[in-house]
């Protein structure tokens, strides 16, 4: 994966107006994206308006269509896992968001699945699965993040306020348990952010 990322930075750099608005096609989908049929009930359509109002402002633009960049998402469970020499596929993008749950959440949300649909058929979780699997190949497979975070394996939320970008591939950290807003927060400003630092590095040349 993490050459799949390098070749398609590539691509993009290499393209006129990729600042604007490009079509990239990705083959890795994920099967497992059933997102919450009230989702747009999350956040009322007041602060979302005054979260547009502060992007656009913090961008010195007057509308969504002034935004000098495109945003490229990519998913993946184990996109912060570094265990060959740092050679993360999250260490090739600009920024990293980890949304984490505490375990309560995570757990309730693995047992309330009742089956699983793979290439192979249908898998069905065997009793005890998540404590025995699923939670410590987590925590083995984020402890880079969690040496950094211990809030991720504490059980306890953290607020937004404390929240920080750190690590060396550049993560912002927060908790789903927290307010949907502020989630949301810390993801924008993790962007924002990361564009004014280049920005910066492109006034400085």
């Amino acid at each position: 994966m993490v050459q799949t990322i390098q070749s398609t930075r590539k691509q993009l750099e290499g393209l006129p107006g990729c600042g604007k608005s490009v079509e990239v096609h990705s083959s890795f989908a994920s099967q497992w994206a059933n997102p919450q049929k009230d989702v747009n009930s999350k956040l009322p359509p007041k602060a979302l308006d005054s979260l547009r109002n502060t992007v656009l402002h913090r961008l010195n633009v007057e509308s969504t269509e002034e935004i000098p960049f495109s945003l490229i998402l990519v998913d993946g469970i184990l996109l912060f896992y570094d265990e060959a020499n740092n050679e993360s596929p999250g260490a090739e993008c600009d920024t990293g968001l980890f949304i984490y749950a505490q375990y309560e959440t995570l757990k309730q949300r693995r047992e309330a699945r009742s089956a699983y649909v793979t290439k192979d058929g249908i898998w069905e979780d065997p009793p005890g699965y998540f404590d025995s699997i699923v939670w410590p190949n987590f925590v083995k497979y984020h402890s880079n993040l969690i040496a950094a975070h211990p809030e991720i394996t504490d059980r306890k939320v953290t607020s937004a306020g404390g929240q920080k970008s750190a690590h060396e591939a550049n993560v912002a950290i927060c908790s789903s348990d927290m307010p949907f807003k502020d989630t949301l927060e810390v993801c924008v400003e993790s962007i924002l952010g990361e564009w004014n630092r280049r920005q910066q590095i492109q006034a400085q040349r």
